[in-house]
């Protein structure tokens, strides 16, 4: 059965932050977009990308029990509130930021094509590797972790995520 968007705020049943025209629409504004309209699997990128934006520590509280995604949200902050304005996103809207980012990231996963992005990468760290007698070093200091590789999508959510969420997306080291 083809995989169907279901963007419906606050829904029971959604399964995507955005809908497959809205990421048409950003992607038009957006260099370097044309792996969307290219790809076969438009639809299964925008659920993966708000299923693992959905998994995250929002600084909010979902506004119905019965909602499939994290968002909406209450007592979300806006970050873009204008001088006297509501400090808040109203608690039946998905914000922008959360829209943009979702799109940003279902590019990140298009453009990985079969390799999983949320994986941290085997060399990651490694400064010296000696196969004959098998040395492997690695750095006190890795690469960016999770979405803070992807600036893109990271420069979107930050501002929304509980302080204690400071690296997502992380699978620990065997």
């Amino acid at each position: 059965m083809p995989l169907t968007i279901d963007a419906t705020v606050g829904g029971a049943a959604a399964n995507s932050f955005v809908t497959a025209a809205e990421m048409t629409t950003y992607c038009e504004g957006r260099l370097n977009a044309s792996v969307w309209t290219a790809s076969a699997a438009q639809e299964p990128a925008l659920v993966e990308a708000t299923r693992e934006l959905s998994a995250l520590e929002w600084d909010s509280v979902r506004t119905s029990t019965t909602q499939a995604l994290a968002w909406p949200a209450t007592y979300a902050t806006n970050p873009d509130a204008a001088f006297g304005a509501s400090q808040w996103y109203d608690s039946d809207i998905i914000p922008q930021r959360i829209k943009d980012a979702t799109c940003e990231l279902a590019l990140q996963f298009l453009k990985a094509g079969t390799t999983d992005i949320a994986a941290i990468p085997e060399t990651d760290g490694v400064i010296e590797k000696t196969v004959d007698v098998l040395t492997t070093r690695y750095s006190e200091f890795s690469r960016k972790q999770g979405l803070r590789r992807f600036p893109s999508v990271w420069r979107y959510i930050r501002p929304l995520l509980r302080s204690s969420s400071s690296v997502v997306f992380q699978k620990e080291r065997n």
